[in-house]
C-alpha cells in the first residue's frame, strides 16, 4: 500500500492545495486577527514602540498551567471546551491537509513537526504584537490536534486502500 501523494491525481492535489490555502486564512482570522480593529491597534502599537512590548495580559510559560485551571471543578466548562477543545480542533483540518500534499516517507512525523513548527510561530507572534496571548499549552494543544488530524488521514488513507482493494477482487 503505497500512501504518496503522487496517488492524488493532479486536479486532486490543485483542489486540495485550495482546500488548504482557504483553511489557512481562516486559522489566520482564528488565531492571528481575531477581531480587525484591535489586530491593527495592536500592530500599530508594536510598530511605534519598536516590537515587542508588555501586553496587558502576562505570556503562559508554564506548561499545563491554563490547561490545569480549565479543567479545575468550578472553571467554566464552556469556557475551557472553547479554549481547549477549540485549540485541538483548529489544527485537525492541518493534520489531515499537510498529510495530503506532502511526498515522500515519513509523512505523519513531518506534519507533525510543521504543526509544532506553525502553532510556535502563531504564539511568538501574538507575543510579539500583543495581538494575542502567548500560551505555551496552545503550543502543546495545537499540536495535538495535527497529530490527530494525522491520525485520521491515516486511518481514511488505510480505508480507502482497502476498499479500492476489495472492489478490485470482485
Amino acid at each position: 500500500m503505497s500512501s504518496s501523494s503522487s496517488d492524488i491525481p493532479k486536479g486532486n492535489r490543485f483542489f486540495i492545495w485550495f482546500v488548504f490555502l482557504v483553511y489557512s486564512a481562516i486559522m489566520v482570522k482564528i488565531i492571528i486577527v481575531k477581531k480587525t480593529g484591535f489586530f491593527i491597534h495592536s500592530l500599530r502599537q508594536t510598530w511605534r514602540h519598536g516590537g515587542f512590548k508588555k501586553t496587558a495580559l502576562s505570556p503562559n510559560w508554564t506548561i499545563f498551567k491554563n490547561i490545569n485551571n480549565y479543567l479545575a471543578p468550578n472553571a467554566n466548562k464552556l469556557e475551557a471546551f472553547a479554549n481547549v477543545g477549540g485549540n485541538i480542533i483548529i489544527f485537525i483540518p492541518f493534520g489531515i491537509l499537510v498529510a495530503m500534499l506532502l511526498r515522500g516517507r515519513y509523512k505523519a512525523i513531518k506534519t507533525i513537526i510543521l504543526g509544532f513548527l506553525l502553532s510556535i510561530g502563531f504564539e511568538f507572534f501574538q507575543l510579539y504584537t500583543s495581538c494575542g496571548n502567548f500560551d505555551v499549552d496552545d503550543i502543546m494543544l495545537n499540536t495535538l490536534g495535527a497529530f490527530i488530524g494525522v491520525v485520521f488521514w491515516r486511518i481514511g488513507n488505510y480505508m480507502l486502500h482497502a476498499f479500492v482493494s476489495y472492489k478490485t477482487k470482485m
